[in-house]
């Protein structure tokens, strides 16, 4: 990376002690109040990294420090303190959006290891052109998950056993995908528990166009099923030692190792001493390789087209290693600006160490202003058929009745987790804060040898783990995050295929309002995880606004209505969501149904309607689209010598499901 130092002597170094899960520092005793450090500082001491600061300055001298010009009172406090470099945190600003947020005028400075950093902040508070200081605040490591357990072959199964839509073997393990109640994964599956992405598929299954960032350990972009879709900077030629492209970073070719320094150059890694694979799994999941012959299908992974959505790596955790909040503030701006569009985060603090996003926000000063300047980069440079651009957070794993920051700050998406039983998880946070819930893996709830099958499968950096296979099960929140992320990219995509363009809002509004109902199955009130009853009166309408629901959230961005039929039986299905309060008056002619159609519902006999009503048998869980013809004016078509109405049609999107709620919602 090439860094502007304003001095020449050593690099700063980023001391870090990683997490996939932050902790909130705890509360120190303040400096005195008539102190410029108590009037500036944002946050506390405690678990402050060791050799740097984070300054926010005056608008003048963060200018004259960029240009290299030397400040008397700037060299003689630096003298004084032992400070060896001062240098821009983020490596490009010039952009508008970049100043708007001042992140020109964020500065870290950097001192010798074992140094006082709050008495090297008192001395910089003491300059009239620091304005603010922050701590470099590093984390310990805490990750909500184990090592993965290795995939291997299960007696029985094999691909073709549900009619998959493609050739990935291990897509029959995927329940998260494709729910079809397997007893080898639990006793308790449910049909349908899962997002809903099989037939979405076949309307799209990712575009090149849409990057999703993947801020976490590193990504394993050798792995044979992810290769292939991971994001490529192509301003860049890889190993000249050159910053081709001049954004402030060497050889960036998949993405950015943000632990890395000039002292201690790193490559984006996944086998260093403590890794778990987290963030290999994690991108997997939103998009590996589809239809490729090999491991698994991801969310937005194509079709074996070269048309999947891409992977950006931007490692902030390694080993037992993490980065600071400076550094993770950077990767968020680097991922904006190299044009990611999806901003995938399977971390955060735990449940309840913050209550509002007003601390969040004062003590995160930084990491705020970074987030929400790759929120509204927007489609400046990608193409995004969306005007900002998404982030999305994993809620936590402690339990509690909140998530976690960042997820539960209102402007991104807080992601809670439910098992293959379609209950909440034992671990998933929820209440204040949680948007939207997402398979994510129940070990729990199946006590056989063959627990892990309740887990999430996705790719692993096996050099990592002592097992012999480059996939693996995992369970957390941080396995539920990356299963909005690729339904959002898959969004995006259709959002292009059609040629459609939203507003933010009302993207992340028809994002939230494509889900199932959680709250009935809840209401049995409690399961069995560990061989003990689990009290679920808790979750009770707190998982977020449901359990999200791939075809419907394409259904809706395409403006096509849903109606919904339960399985097994005659249904009954109004048709006012299609055509308005006037259907039960309405003339029908006539109901278009593919043969795939009838295939993938297992539609018997021939559906008729009735009083505004389609009477439809469905004997299979599934989606896709009929087409309605109904009559405008009249009760026959008008002909050429004789009056009467238009004939006219609509679209409808047609789901089956075993259950429906008694208030009208469906499953």
């Amino acid at each position: 990376m090439i860094r502007r130092f304003i001095s020449i002597l050593l690099p700063a170094v980023f001391l870090a002690a990683g997490c996939a899960q932050m902790e909130e520092p705890l509360a120190q005793e303040a400096a005195p109040s008539d102190s410029p450090l108590a009037t500036k500082c944002v946050n506390t001491v405690e678990k402050a990294a060791d050799g740097t600061l984070l300054l926010y300055l005056e608008e003048q001298t963060a200018l004259k420090l960029a240009q290299g010009e030397s400040i008397p009172e700037w060299d003689q406090v630096c003298a004084e303190y032992g400070i060896e470099y001062v240098e821009k945190l983020f490596p490009k600003t010039d952009d508008q959006l970049s100043r708007r947020y001042g992140l020109h005028r964020w500065y870290m400075v950097s001192f010798p290891e074992g140094g006082s950093v709050e008495r090297v902040a008192e001395g910089m508070a003491k300059l009239n052109s620091v304005t603010g200081i922050q701590f470099n605040t590093e984390y310990e490591r805490k990750f909500g998950s184990e090592a993965p357990v290795a995939w291997k072959p299960f007696e029985g199964r094999g691909y073709g056993e549900f009619n998959l839509p493609f050739n990935d073997p291990m897509l029959v393990d995927q329940w998260h995908y494709i729910n079809n109640k397997d007893m080898s994964v639990a006793e308790t599956s449910r049909t349908g528990a899962d997002i809903n992405v099989k037939n979405a598929w076949g309307l799209t299954a990712g575009d090149p166009r849409i990057i999703v960032a993947v801020c976490d350990e590193g990504v394993k972009y050798t792995h044979p099923d992810l290769a292939d879709n991971m994001w490529v900077n192509k301003g860049e030629i890889p190993g000249n030692g050159i910053d081709d492209d001049n954004n402030g970073y060497v050889d960036d070719i998949h993405g950015w190792n943000f632990l890395s320094t000039e002292k201690y150059p790193k490559e984006i890694s996944w086998n260093e001493p403590g890794d778990v694979s987290h963030g290999t799994h994690v991108a997997g999941t939103v998009a590996a390789v589809n239809n490729n012959g090999i491991g698994i299908s991801g969310v937005a992974g194509g079709t074996g087209n070269g048309d999947g959505c891409r992977i950006m790596s931007c490692q902030v955790f390694s080993g037992s290693s993490s980065a600071t909040v400076g550094a993770r503030a950077r990767a968020y701006h680097y991922a904006a600006q190299m044009g990611a569009t999806v901003l995938q985060c399977s971390y955060g603090q735990e449940g309840g160490y913050m209550t509002s996003d007003n601390t969040f926000e004062t003590t995160y000063s930084v990491e705020i202003a970074a987030l929400r300047y790759f929120r509204d980069f927007g489609n400046q440079v990608n193409g995004s058929p969306v005007n900002k651009n998404i982030i999305v957070f994993a809620a936590g794993n402690d339990g509690t009745p909140m998530s976690g920051y960042p997820a539960a700050h209102k402007e991104f998406i807080s992601v809670t987790a439910f098992g293959p039983d379609y209950l909440p998880t034992n671990y998933t946070n929820y209440g204040p804060g949680s948007n939207i819930a997402a398979p994510g893996g129940d070990v729990s709830i199946n006590m056989s040898t063959t627990s892990e099958r309740a887990q999430i499968l996705s790719t692993t950096a096996v050099e990592s783990a002592n097992y012999d296979s480059n996939y693996g099960w995992m369970q957390g929140t941080s396995m539920a995050c990356p299963h909005v992320s690729g339904v959002v990219a898959l969004g995006l995509s259709y959002a292009l295929k059609i040629g459609r363009t939203f507003d933010y809002d009302d993207f992340i509004g028809i994002l939230y309002s494509s889900v199932n109902d959680l709250d009935y199955y809840i209401e049995t009130c409690t399961k069995m995880a560990n061989g003990v009853m689990f009290d679920l009166t808790p979750f009770w309408r707190q998982m977020g606004t449901g359990a999200i629901d791939t075809w419907k959230f394409l259904m809706n961005l395409e403006g096509t209505p849903n109606i919904v039929a339960k399985i097994g039986e005659e249904a009954k299905v109004s048709l006012v969501p299609c055509f308005g309060g006037a259907a039960p008056n309405l003339t029908y002619t006539k109901i278009e149904i593919s043969d795939e159609a009838r295939q993938t519902l297992g539609i018997e006999g021939e559906p008729y309607i009735n009083n505004g009503r389609l009477f439809v048998k469905c004997t299979k869980y599934g989606s896709a689209k009929i087409r309605i013809y109904a009559i405008a004016g009249g009760e026959n078509v008008a002909t050429d010598a004789v009056m009467g109405g238009t004939e006219f049609s609509r679209e409808v999107s047609l789901m089956s499901r075993d259950s429906i709620a008694e208030n009208g919602g469906w499953l």
